[in-house]
């Protein structure tokens, strides 16, 4: 995926406290909270089992993300040093994440039985480094979003992930945000159009 690409999924997640939340990104599709368990030893997990949330599509298939919830800082550095160990033949990502970014996206696209198929919460990848909020809502000007209904996750340095959540008000103008796949976004910092935006479904 080139600069500028907007993927957008809804996932589903847990809650956890500010400071003691990881994101890990790029486990197999065929991973199971077991496998994440065994890649995280040594790292005390809320609730073991129940404090690993696998996020998934709208359709139900695995997004290749999790969130995790921990005991403490400690643990999340201890997290933090898996940060680019493999799992079978994927090297995993690992960041600290925030209580805000989980309960966002929960409340947001939803997940389970009651998750998913009505929602109108659509997940962008890819944006230029430095893409505000407003530039987001810009680039979606006459679909109306939800107040509030923009976030930016970052990763444990603080920096934006590239990746956006943003809830429409209803899921008929989700879809209707489709139409700007590989539209360009334009970015002040970058003084023009930046990058082609893919957006998808799921």
């Amino acid at each position: 995926m080139s600069d500028g690409e907007v993927d957008t999924k809804p996932v589903k997640m847990g809650e956890g406290d500010e400071e003691t939340v990881v994101r890990v990104r790029g486990l197999p599709w065929s991973a199971t909270v077991e496998d994440v368990l065994k890649f995280f030893d040594g790292v005390n997990i809320k609730g073991g089992r129940d404090g690993v949330h696998l996020t998934l599509s709208r359709e139900g298939r695995p997004s290749g993300e999790a969130y995790i919830e921990v005991a403490s800082e400690e643990d999340v550095a201890l997290a933090e040093k898996k940060h680019n160990q493999h799992m079978g033949r994927r090297y995993i990502e690992v960041f600290k994440a925030k209580k805000s970014e989980m309960e966002w996206v929960v409340k947001r696209a939803g997940f389970g039985a009651s998750g998913g198929e009505d929602d109108g919460c659509v997940r962008l990848r890819g944006l230029p480094f430095g893409c505000s909020k407003e530039e987001i809502a810009q680039f979606f000007s006459g679909l109306e979003i939800v107040p509030n209904g923009i976030a930016l996750p970052t990763d444990y340095q603080g920096r934006h992930t590239g990746e956006a959540y943003v809830q429409f008000i209803n899921k008929e103008v989700a879809e209707k945000s489709l139409e700007k796949h590989k539209e360009k976004i334009a970015h002040r910092w970058e003084g023009n159009a930046t990058g082609g935006t893919v957006l998808h479904s799921g």
